[in-house]
């Protein structure tokens, strides 16, 4: 059987041109509300942010139930963050109460959020570090005791015949190039082991398959490139063994494009 295997770029290789070949510029966070909706007309801003470190979080997946980490709400914090926040670095910085107030508001992913005194996410992810991990660590909880998170986010094969994962590649690269999108997938281990990663960008390869540039959150100041070829039954990786990534939480990112439509173009919605 043929498996996609990851390409290791190093860090100074993907700040200074995409990892899928694409020339990308660099971009600064929005820095007032007037900007934001200036940068959303370009459907590609939210997605060049992560050409820079700056602009993700400051750490890695960790913590979590048993210690076994909050990839799933790190990825999912991640994405809300680069769509919907607004830096204001000149104003006062927030206290506590009020930080913990902006990060459950990224989180909910149901309004833009404005985050004063600092620059990008990196420094405010950095300096609320322990409030960031405990809000994950609820969100995790809440999932697991109220929406059964656990059992559906279980469920699917780490290994699935070659022309299953094939429609599984077109819908994601419908998701993620057809309507421009950056997708949150499960990773389906062997056993009961599920991580996720979020997948920024993919390049179609002619008829043999796609790249797909991806933040994983054990690696969150980066991406990285994982190939996908026609044939393949699963992918890859050093240490999470033989896996499959099923596409998820497109609802979420249907909500986020709402909340963009509301603040930027209310008419729209109302057409």
């Amino acid at each position: 059987m043929m498996k996609a295997k990851v390409l290791i770029f190093s860090l100074a290789s993907v700040l200074s041109v995409s990892v899928l070949a694409k020339k990308y510029v660099s971009y600064a966070p929005s820095n007032d509300e007037q900007q934001f909706c200036l940068d959303r007309n370009d459907e590609n801003f939210s997605k060049e942010l992560v050409n820079d470190p700056h602009n993700l979080m400051a750490f890695r997946n960790q913590g979590g139930i048993g210690g076994g980490g909050v990839c799933w709400w790190h990825s999912r914090f991640q994405r809300n963050a680069l769509y919907l926040t607004v830096f204001k670095p000149e104003e006062k910085r927030p206290v506590i109460s009020e930080v913990e107030k902006i990060i459950k508001k990224i989180r909910k992913g149901k309004e833009v959020v404005v985050i004063p005194g600092y620059e990008n996410f990196y420094e405010f992810t950095s300096h609320n570090r322990s409030l960031v991990q405990k809000e994950l660590e609820a969100w995790q909880v809440n999932d697991g005791a109220v929406k059964f998170a656990w059992v559906k986010g279980l469920s699917g094969n780490n290994i699935v015949k070659p022309e299953e994962l094939k429609r599984m590649m077109d819908e994601l690269y419908e998701e993620v190039e057809g309507k421009n999108t950056i997708a949150y997938q499960k990773l389906q281990i062997k056993g009961i082991t599920a991580h996720a990663w979020l997948v920024v960008n993919m390049k179609q390869v002619g008829e043999d398959g796609y790249d797909l540039e991806v933040i994983d959150s054990n690696e969150q100041y980066m991406t990285r490139v994982y190939k996908y070829r026609l044939g393949d039954t699963n992918f890859t990786h050093w240490f999470y063994g033989d896996f499959t990534p099923y596409l998820e939480k497109t609802n979420e990112m249907d909500k986020i494009k709402t909340v963009i439509d509301e603040k930027c173009r209310p008419d729209k919605l109302d057409s």
